[in-house]
């Protein structure tokens, strides 16, 4: 199961995201919780949602052919130290009770063009790290952590609301973040052939090389199309449907937030370390149809119990949306990389990074139609998505099955 803890820098790798995991989920409570007290309004929360995401459309790809063409210590590394300090320049706002609306969409944005180049740099690195039949157990191990931390920084954030309101959450979060650039700092991976900066013209060329490669790859495509349905429909209950549900349909207000998201973090890590004990290197992709499928039954179950007088059944079903969660993207991120090369690796993932683009359409839609029909039919919909996706994928693209 921690196979991959045995090589050095993992560990290093892993420890970097732990800490920016914590930071990022303390957020993930925080921030939306900061939205409706300013606002009440769903609409604003799906659009805030939407604003983290869209410079991941954006620049996506891009940051792609960076993590190809540059040290990707370095373009992480980076990464990490505008976070921090974004980070400190939101709390201080937070805490002088100075912060306003658009500043929120302001700060939300910018984070996000953070993510977009962090993300391909760091799962790019996994390959080089471990040996190859770790990949899966890595990617599965780099997930757990995420899940992990989950459960650390959403219980924490809801007890830290409890004690200290909103403002100490956001002061937390920048210490995490430092912890972060630490560990970021003292890693090592080995040097892959970069040619560096050529001029804008070699980007455009990079670029095209990307979408080329990844369309004429039947199993790179396959899974591409595939995560679209998946980032569209499964990836708003955390920060549109959850904070709804608590504050407008469970009453359980914002720490009980807090203590929802530990606990559907509680089922990602059971989900994730089941798959690293598994590492499966055959039928990976049917696997991630199935899953994509159980997923939406979950959120289908999920707002079906909430009609229901029954928090424990509530929290039950939440841990089961946790583990059908954390079981997608392990397997996708590793297909990705072990299916290009390693000059590619950066420009596939950055493509992926378009896919996460599409929670900016499931965000906004999101909010709407909780603002337009309630949050819990809102959310069925969305489940019938995700089985939709799946079946639609093995009907009508059957290399998806092919996969190993």
């Amino acid at each position: 199961m921690f196979a991959s803890l045995a090589y050095r820098n993992f560990t290093y790798l892993l420890l970097g995201q732990t800490t920016h995991a914590a930071a990022l989920w303390l957020d993930m409570v925080a921030r939306p919780l900061l939205v409706l007290t300013m606002t009440g309004s769903p609409v604003h929360l799906g659009l805030v949602m939407a604003t983290r995401t869209v410079p991941t459309m954006a620049f996506g790809a891009l940051a792609g052919v960076i993590a190809d063409n540059f040290d990707r210590r370095i373009v992480l590394l980076i990464t990490k130290l505008g976070v921090l300090v974004l980070s400190i320049i939101f709390a201080a706002l937070v805490v002088t009770d100075l912060i306003q609306l658009w500043q929120i969409y302001l700060f939300t944005f910018i984070r996000g063009i953070t993510m977009a180049f962090d993300q391909p740099a760091r799962r790019a690195m996994i390959p080089s790290l471990v040996p190859k039949n770790l990949v899966t157990n890595a990617m599965a191990l780099s997930s757990g952590s995420i899940q992990v931390m989950r459960i650390v920084g959403a219980g924490c954030a809801g007890l830290i609301i409890a004690l200290g309101g909103l403002e100490l959450v956001f002061i937390t979060i920048t210490f995490f973040y430092a912890a972060a650039v630490i560990s970021t700092w003292v890693l090592q991976i080995p040097s892959h052939v970069r040619p560096g900066y050529q001029g804008i013209k070699r980007v455009g060329i990079d670029l095209l090389e990307g979408f080329r490669f990844a369309w004429s790859n039947d199993a790179v495509k396959s899974i591409l199309l595939a995560s679209m349905g998946y980032f569209t429909f499964g990836m708003t209950f955390m920060s549109v449907f959850g904070p709804l549900f608590a504050t407008q349909i469970l009453d359980i207000g914002e720490s009980g937030f807090g203590y929802l998201m530990s606990i559907t973090g509680i089922g990602g890590v059971i989900g994730a370390l089941s798959l690293a004990s598994v590492n499966p290197n055959r039928k990976r992709g049917v696997l991630i149809l199935t899953t994509l499928t159980s997923l939406g039954i979950m959120l289908i179950l999920f707002s079906a119990v909430s009609y229901l007088d029954s928090l424990t059944l509530v929290f039950v079903i939440a841990a089961i949306l946790g583990v059908t969660t954390s079981a997608v993207f392990p397997i996708v991120n590793a297909v990705l990389v072990e299916s290009a090369p390693m000059g590619m690796r950066g420009r596939v993932l950055g493509l992926l990074s378009l896919d996460r683009g599409m929670t900016t359409l499931g965000g906004t839609l999101a909010g709407f139609l909780a603002a337009g029909i309630g949050p819990q039919l809102a959310q069925i919909i969305f489940g019938i998505g995700c089985i939709g996706t799946s079946i639609a994928m093995f009907k009508i693209y059957p290399a998806i099955r092919r996969i190993d």
